[in-house]
């Protein structure tokens, strides 16, 4: 018999979860809030360069289904993280765009030398890896 998500878990529960996984993933992602949404909860973070994508767990009514989607989408995010640590230090003057959704695609970007360059992918750990290969190719390399 399946549950709403809200049912199976609480706020505090989520957290949780979210918490055990970084931890596990060694890779500091700090957590903003869990936020009770209608169908489910989404989940605030950041890293030290600065906001990362929300998690938003909707419409799962098994358990176990529940913490494959938190661990699954914590793990893009620690992927995430790495890229934006490996550009970081490659271009140490760099600022990062907010990643930013619309409808599959999400956009992401990194501001230095006055230019920005953007990429976009299915998830922010694929557009991130796109941005990453392309900052290689425009040889943004620290002298």
């Amino acid at each position: 018999m399946s549950q709403s998500v809200h049912a199976l878990l609480s706020e505090a529960d989520v957290e949780a979860l979210f918490i055990g996984v970084t931890t596990a993933l060694c890779v500091t992602i700090i957590l903003d809030g869990v936020d009770k949404l209608p169908e489910g909860y989404r989940i605030r973070s950041h890293d030290s360069y600065g906001s990362l994508p929300d998690i938003e767990i909707k419409s799962i009514h098994n358990m176990d289904r529940v913490l494959d989607w938190i661990s699954l989408n914590t793990a893009r995010l620690g992927a995430t993280v790495r890229f934006r640590r490996k550009l970081a230090t490659q271009v140490p003057d760099c600022q990062f765009i907010t990643p930013t959704s619309t409808g599959n695609v999400t956009v992401v970007g990194i501001c230095t030398e006055g230019k920005t360059v953007r990429a976009n992918g299915w998830n922010a750990c694929l557009a991130y890896q796109k941005l990453n290969r392309k900052m290689t190719e425009l040889s943004f390399q620290a002298a």
